[in-house]
């Protein structure tokens, strides 16, 4: 489901498909979508693996092309080790700094990345978009109850009230969501070595 079905998916499910009369503008809707691939992404980020060029006598590895990046899990260096050599590395303000220095070779990055949902694509698998649905949703309906606390609506405080608990509970199945989906990716183990080591 690309960013333009999310949204029209969202919007059935709060019961705002008037195009005439939206009770959310798109911005909006859009805001509360990529706010929940975030919250998703980092449950259940992609899993990436890049080999990049290391610089003679220079410990940096140049990591600019890794877009979305979330976190770096390992870094192999010298590759074709065995067993695998797995560098102490710091990673701080966008740079990557292994123990060793470089020697022209390549380094074998593994890293987490952010999830995408655009209007032409997304990263997200197909069996996750109601989790989507849910907590963007869920953000919605609890932005709503705020913003219609002191303001006099056809409904009046009920309209407040409703929106609140429908979005509580929307939040707390998103959270219960999140939770099997980062329980059943820590299955694999993450961790390829200690400082230690």
């Amino acid at each position: 489901m690309n960013l333009v079905e999310m949204r029209a998916r969202v919007r059935e499910d709060l019961q705002d498909t008037d195009a005439l009369n939206y009770r959310w503008v798109d911005s909006a809707v859009d805001s509360a979508i990529q706010r929940t691939v975030m919250d998703y992404s980092l449950h259940a980020p992609i899993e990436q693996q890049t080999d990049i060029t290391t610089t003679y006598e220079d410990a940096e590895l140049d990591i600019s092309a890794l877009t979305g990046l979330l976190k770096i899990e390992s870094v192999e260096f010298p590759m074709g080790d065995t067993p695998k050599y797995f560098q102490v590395f710091n990673y701080w303000a966008g740079h990557l700094r292994m123990v060793d220095e470089g020697d022209g070779t390549k380094a074998r990055v593994k890293w987490l990345k952010k999830h995408t949902l655009a209007a032409g694509s997304t990263t997200i698998p197909t069996e996750h978009d109601e989790i989507i649905v849910l907590g963007a949703t869920g953000y919605l309906a609890l932005s709503a109850s705020a913003n219609t606390v002191d303001r006099a609506t056809i409904a009046g405080h009920y309209a407040t009230v409703n929106y609140r608990e429908w979005g509580i509970e929307r939040i707390k199945r998103y959270d219960e969501k999140l939770r099997e989906i980062a329980r059943s990716s820590k299955a694999v183990q993450r961790q390829l070595y200690t400082p230690e080591d």
